[in-house]
């Protein structure tokens, strides 16, 4: 008995040994598998093309960064701020140095009655001379600096103002852009969801014509509407590849990227008129009028001050020295004066010139007036545009419900044998044509929105918020 035990004894621990040693090997042989596998990864990695997320207020920090529009219109910008020199160049001093030296040879002819061979001229050594002065010229009046200032001064408010114009539009290209992916990508999900309807339709209508329920005639126009939602749902891949295209280039950039859902553009609750007012201080295009406006108003001063007399002093210190032609050897001296420019008749320079800017003067503020009338047109319309698009996506949301309720009851209808194939295909196209009529016309009430915004520069506003622009 005792015997029988202890064989059970050792067996049982045999068993456990080994069952330890199967365990431990088996960790083994897994940690040895890992560390093939990572290796493996290491010496043949595998790619992973993943896309990068880019939000609307990223691609604005793009665009505004990589852009080659706006870039050339800084370097517009930086060349406007330099015409200010020239304005204030026109009341600082000339000083200048005048150098001059000078060698001279006495030319003797040879005589005749030597009877040399070596006839010809017999030079002598050579005589230097030399000479330098200073010169000073130190405007006192100079009343054509004024509007020269001024104008140098409007130029760079101008160029200011249209590189804040370029960024704007281009910016807005870039939401206008950004929301067109948007909606694609949506339409590719309704156009999808549109081919599934239409794939479950069609398997119903062979099922049922296996079953003898249905003829052939409905398979084969279940099968071309399935066909007609593939076609929609691949067209509408392609636009959204085609328009990702576009806002790829716009923002200056080459990889792939997703975009994610945006907050809504939308209008604050005011009054019309308020607008109206926001357009007249804040429009870029009036804006660029009254630039205009101010130029050739500027222009039309600095030709009538090119007729008032000018006063300058003009200093000179000279230093000449001539050792062979001054037996004094050399001379200093200098000079003073005050010299007045009085322009007294030029012929018909005067006339034609200031008569031309008056002209250009007058050209600007009658466009002035008339973009501010055409600017309150647009900013009327474009309210009660924006006001009756609401209520029409209000509207259309309303009709793709029942499209898609009636759809779903003219299935079963067909399913229960009420309803023919012609009924279903009729129902899924009205539910395709109101999700593609709903999506347009938010597009539509999105860049309505954005268009009124750049008319009363609000829009432009936020454009300057984003720090990008160091020219505010």
């Amino acid at each position: 008995m005792k015997t029988f035990y202890k064989n059970q004894s050792i067996n049982f621990y045999r068993n456990n040994l080994a069952g330890n040693i199967f365990e431990k090997n088996q960790n083994f042989i897994f940690v040895v598998l890992l560390f093939c596998c990572l290796i493996l990864t290491m010496i043949n990695p595998v790619k992973t093309y993943g896309e990068r997320i880019i939000t609307l207020h990223q691609a604005y920090l793009y665009a505004a960064k990589l852009n080659g529009t706006i870039k050339s219109q800084r370097e517009s910008y930086y060349q406007s701020t330099l015409l200010k020199w020239s304005a204030i160049s026109m009341l600082l001093p000339n000083i200048s140095l005048t150098y001059k030296d000078q060698r001279f040879h006495n030319n003797s002819v040879s005589s005749s009655s030597s009877g040399s061979s070596k006839g010809g001229n017999i030079f002598s050594f050579m005589f230097p001379t030399y000479g330098y002065a200073f010169s000073l010229t130190q405007p006192l009046l100079n009343i054509s600096a004024i509007p020269a200032y001024y104008a140098a001064e409007n130029s760079v408010k101008s160029s200011k103002n249209s590189l804040n114009n370029i960024s704007q539009n281009t910016l807005f290209n870039v939401a206008k852009d950004y929301y067109n992916v948007l909606s694609d990508e949506n339409l590719v999900k309704a156009d999808k969801k549109t081919m599934q309807e239409a794939s479950s339709h069609l398997q119903l209508a062979q099922a049922k014509l296996k079953a003898g329920l249905a003829i052939i005639t409905d398979v084969l126009q279940a099968k071309s509407e399935y066909y007609q939602a593939k076609q929609q749902y691949i067209a509408a891949k392609d636009q959204l590849k085609s328009d990702k295209a576009s806002l790829r280039a716009i923002i200056g950039v080459s990889f792939n990227f997703k975009v994610v859902k945006s907050k809504n553009p939308g209008l604050l609750s005011r009054k019309l008129n308020n607008y109206i007012k926001l357009a007249y201080k804040y429009n870029p295009g009036l804006k660029s009028l009254k630039f205009l406006k101010k130029e050739s108003k500027d222009e039309v001063y600095y030709y009538e001050t090119q007729y008032i007399p000018t006063v300058n002093f003009e200093a000179t210190y000279n230093g000449i020295s001539d050792k062979h032609f001054i037996p004094q050897g050399n001379e200093h001296y200098w000079t003073a004066a005050g010299v007045l420019t009085f322009p007294i008749f030029q012929g018909g320079t005067r006339i034609i010139s200031i008569e031309k800017a008056r002209s250009k003067n007058n050209a600007n503020m009658y466009n002035l007036i008339q973009a501010k009338r055409n600017l309150r047109a647009d900013v009327t319309s474009g309210f009660y545009n924006i006001q009756n698009l609401k209520y029409q996506i209000i509207a259309l949301q309303h009709e793709e419900s029942y499209a898609y309720k009636n759809y779903k009851l003219v299935e079963e209808e067909y399913k229960a044998g009420v309803a023919t194939s012609v009924d279903v295909m009729t129902s899924l196209a009205e539910l395709a044509s109101a999700r593609h009529n709903l999506l347009a016309e938010q597009l539509n009430y999105y860049t309505s929105i954005l268009n009124f915004k750049t008319l009363t520069g609000s829009f432009k506003r936020r454009l300057i918020s984003l720090k990008i622009d160091k020219f505010k």
